[in-house]
């Protein structure tokens, strides 16, 4: 109930949708827009009434003036031409006098023909004609400085003006971009910590509220997830810790017993026995040793207080002859042959989980084949990896075995059976290839003649002496394992 509660704070704080959001974002814009455009226009029309600088007109005032002027006094004075006003002075249609420079194309007589007005470019003229002369005005629609000391400086007082309106426009957009904008980061940098934070394994967090629903609604529905998740991992925990108890409570159990054989080997040893029955008392001892070591280690596995085993350079052909020593005894038994292949190479491995990991591999291979048939152990170094594989004569995994092979406490069906077994033999070995950073590939001999158990590991642990060693036929397809 405790993890709701965040949830359902937020759900009742006020909040916008993402529409409401670019509404408002596109309001405030527009409205921002429209303020500083009339604070533009107010600036000016106070700067025009107060005499700061004339109207973009002026000029054409003046120049109408003017023209009036030199048609009452029928003359041309042009030092009556006043400042941001150019004129030519034509006679008998050549160029007599002009305010322009002298390469200029305006000084062209056929430019002002058929009419009293136009405009040239970015210039507006007026012509006015005397006796034998014409006089052109040309002007231009700008806003210039009333002070001449301020004109010499600002020759352009419209394009400045102009230059700072933009410049205030672009500055509130930024800034009104930016506020709005560190909203919806907000909401997205709420995602993403939940995001990091269940990736990161870590369930026990609080989900902050964002000012948009849509977020907030994502939002609830990670916090469902990591709920589900938390209940899940608190459950898997559970059965982890259930595990464990049954573990521990079966290594508890199989001392007492081991204990009642092991009196009963040793009042044995102390009778005249034949030297082969002295032999076989020898062989029993010594499995008894080995046992109450497991039961050690499985308590110690389920105690989780086992030391890690450091890796180091192993013959792993060595570590087979061993291994084989080890079941040779069930072999006999069961009349089983038990062939070995493996060249001389070494890698870095755990080496007694790997011993243990082998033996189980043995063991179950053993159990599961028939009197008299094969058991195969073999080992090589491939171009990709190095490998070891176990397989057997016996009846093989069924397909639905093969799905759940690994996992602990499972007890094959059918021709495979548990045969009082607890399930933990390859559930151990597929912990030990975990460990040793491979995978264990259960699977079927290819013509169907058995059970094979493939141990792949990284060629990256084979030892550099051990590179070049040679690798046999194996024919295990790979569309087999999976």
């Amino acid at each position: 109930m405790g993890d709701r509660l965040p949830m359902e704070k937020r759900r009742r704080r006020k909040t916008r949708t993402l529409a409401q959001f670019l509404r408002r974002y596109f309001l405030t814009t527009a409205f921002g827009v429209l303020a500083i455009l009339a604070a533009a226009v107010f600036l000016f029309m106070a700067g025009l009434n107060a005499g700061f600088y004339t109207s973009a007109d002026y000029n054409e005032k003046q120049a109408q003036e003017l023209i009036g002027k030199i048609q009452q006094q029928d003359f041309f004075d042009p030092a009556e031409v006043p400042d941001g006003i150019h004129y030519l002075l034509f006679s008998h249609e050549q160029l007599a006098d002009s305010s322009l420079p002298a390469d200029s194309g305006l000084a062209d007589f056929s430019f002002y023909t058929g009419s009293y007005t136009g405009r040239i470019g970015a210039e507006t003229w007026f012509r006015t004609d005397l006796r034998a002369e014409v006089v052109i005005l040309l002007f231009r629609y700008e806003v210039r400085p009333a002070v001449p000391g301020i004109a010499a400086l600002i020759s352009d007082l419209q394009g400045l003006f102009i230059s700072v309106t933009a410049v205030l426009l672009l500055l509130y957009l930024w800034m009104t971009t930016n506020r709005y904008g560190k909203k919806l980061v907000q909401a997205l940098n709420a995602l993403e910590e939940s995001a990091t934070q269940i990736a990161s394994g870590n369930l026990d967090f609080t989900l902050h509220d964002t000012p948009l629903t849509e977020f907030n609604q994502a939002l609830d529905s990670v916090d469902t997830m990591r709920s589900a998740l938390k209940d899940s991992l608190v459950q898997q925990w559970d059965m982890q810790n259930q595990r464990e108890i049954q573990i521990a409570a079966l290594a508890h159990d199989l001392k007492t017993p081991l204990a009642v054989i092991q009196g009963n080997v040793e009042l044995l040893q102390e009778e005249a026995l034949s030297e082969t029955a002295g032999e076989s008392l020898e062989a029993i001892q010594r499995r008894l040793g080995q046992l109450s070591q497991y039961v050690l280690q499985l308590q110690q596995a389920a105690c989780s207080q086992n030391q890690a085993e450091q890796p180091k350079v192993t013959p792993i052909h060595e570590l087979i002859r061993r291994c084989t020593e080890e079941v040779s005894g069930l072999c006999r038994n069961k009349e089983i042959t038990l062939t070995v292949f493996c060249p001389p190479f070494s890698a870095r491995v755990h080496t007694e989980t790997l011993r243990r990991a082998l033996i189980n591999l043995l063991d179950n291979a053993i159990r599961y084949c028939p009197p008299g048939k094969t058991v195969q152990l073999m080992g090589a170094v491939t171009e990709t990896n190095w490998i070891l594989k176990v397989s057997d004569e016996g009846p093989g995994f069924q397909a639905e075995s093969l799905k759940h092979i690994g996992e602990p406490f499972y007890r094959y069906e059918s021709a495979r059976s548990s045969n009082g077994h607890a399930g933990l033999g390859l559930y151990t070995v597929s912990q030990a290839m975990q460990i040793e950073g491979g995978r264990m590939i259960p699977g079927n001999v290819p013509d169907g003649s058995g059970a094979q158990v493939i141990l792949e590991f990284p060629l990256s642990s084979l030892a550099e002496d051990s590179k070049t060693a040679s690798a046999p036929d194996l024919k295990y397809p790979l569309e087999d394992q999976n």
